[in-house]
């Protein structure tokens, strides 16, 4: 597998309103991985294209979200941290 810089590693996802699919272009390893692993799972996803150190594949359309960071206030923040921490005296 070819070895490219951080600057290299893009990834590029394509579509268009007629079609139901999206494809999605990548050298970065790690996203390689992870979807990978959906292939593996059995979902609805395939390799369309790959060379030394990237690949292109295709999904349906409705995977892709944008999304903003979600937004907690300080006492979201604490009951969440106190509900963990509450989590992980139970194991």
């Amino acid at each position: 597998m070819a070895k490219y810089t951080k600057y290299e590693q893009e990834t590029i996802f394509n579509y268009n309103q007629e079609e139901k699919t999206a494809s999605c272009y990548t050298c970065d390893p790690a996203l390689i991985r992870k979807l990978d692993r959906l292939i593996e799972n059995g979902e609805a996803i395939t390799v369309t294209r790959e060379g030394d150190g990237w690949r292109e594949y295709k999904f349906p359309k409705s995977w892709l979200k944008v999304r903003p960071p979600r937004k907690l206030s300080d006492e979201q923040r604490q009951k969440l941290a106190n509900r963990m921490m509450n989590m992980r005296k139970d194991d």
